[in-house]
């Protein structure tokens, strides 16, 4: 049997759809939607979401309440689709301008966003920053993310309190927490960015450029 078109290493088992030969399993498990732009069409995407999906909820939802914050379980079920906003303007920062970010670059700069919403909350306008690029850019793409979703919520005549903009930056902590103790440096990345499609454009490219 061939071997992979990417590592060279492995039997080549898999066509990928996204460079148009054969790879082995663990090269598409790797780098599917972090370094190869994988179309929609993909069964192996599609069924990575569904596995991947079912097994990440159970594990976050055990694991804020083994830290004893349970309370934020609701967060998950009501602002789910802030969650996934958020999650892919970590992802953009990863594939548009750092494809080596690492979880521990992701945490700091959820952290830092924390920092100022919860300044924010206090009514003191004051933004926290890195001097890390790759840190700063995480924080700010999630910053100008939440005020975008502020600005349409406006528009519809409604409101989004800080303290639910707060709730889904601490629960995104968390859930990059628990992917973290996996020990490998991109594990939460690997899994957000499965979630996350590439534009129509971009995902006719054969390979995401480095």
């Amino acid at each position: 049997m061939a071997r992979c078109a990417k590592c060279s290493k492995q039997a080549a088992r898999r066509e990928c759809a996204a460079l148009g030969e054969r790879i082995c399993a663990l090269c598409c498990a790797q780098l599917r939607m972090l370094v190869l732009a994988c179309p929609e069409r993909c069964p192996y995407l599609q069924d990575a979401r569904r596995t991947t999906g079912e097994r990440r909820m159970e594990q976050l939802l055990a694991h804020l309440s083994a830290q004893g914050k349970g309370a934020w379980v609701d967060v998950l079920a009501h602002m789910g689709g802030l969650l996934t906003l958020l999650e892919g303007a970590i992802v953009d920062v990863q594939r548009q301008r750092f494809r080596d970010l690492t979880d521990e670059e992701v945490l700091a700069g959820i952290e830092n966003a924390i920092r100022t919403y919860e300044t924010l909350e206090r009514g003191i306008i004051y933004e926290h920053r890195s001097e890390s690029p790759r840190i700063q850019a995480v924080t700010e793409s999630l910053v100008k993310t939440l005020e975008r979703v502020e600005e349409d919520v406006a528009r519809r005549g409604a409101r989004l309190r800080k303290s639910e903009e707060l709730a889904c930056l601490r629960v995104l902590a968390e859930s990059v927490r628990l992917m973290r103790e996996e020990g490998e440096a991109q594990a939460y990345l690997r899994v957000a960015a499965l979630f996350q499609p590439y534009p129509e454009p971009e995902s006719r490219l054969i390979v995401v450029p480095r």
